[in-house]
């Protein structure tokens, strides 16, 4: 393949079509850290986290509708330590999502 060939199908919207399922991997990843992190009394906060993506994928965020989540967090950072944690399994997503993409496109 010719760099004119590729640079023809490195088009803004092949990687724009990137963006969205990495962010949604991501955000799951971090739920995946957070969740076991979180202080369990009765179960209703570690069951309501919850994850979302917004359209196009750049942002993406974690987050529970529990009245009584702020003050938990205050006291046990679950959902930073969670972030924190998933950052060498987002950065792995991320690379292998990126040799897909090329190989996708190279070929």
């Amino acid at each position: 393949m010719t760099p004119e060939e590729l640079a023809r199908k490195l088009t803004p919207a092949a990687l724009k079509a990137q963006i969205e399922p990495f962010m949604q991997r991501a955000v799951l990843l971090a739920l995946r850290e957070s969740q076991p992190r979180t202080p369990v009394d009765t179960g209703n906060l570690r069951r309501s986290e919850t994850t979302g993506v917004r359209q196009g994928g750049l942002i993406g965020a974690g987050g529970t509708n529990v009245e009584y989540a702020p003050f938990v967090h205050r006291r046990v950072p679950f959902f930073a330590q969670g972030i924190q944690a998933a950052a060498p399994a987002i950065e792995a997503e991320a690379e292998k999502i990126g040799i897909a993409f090329f190989a996708k496109v190279a070929s």
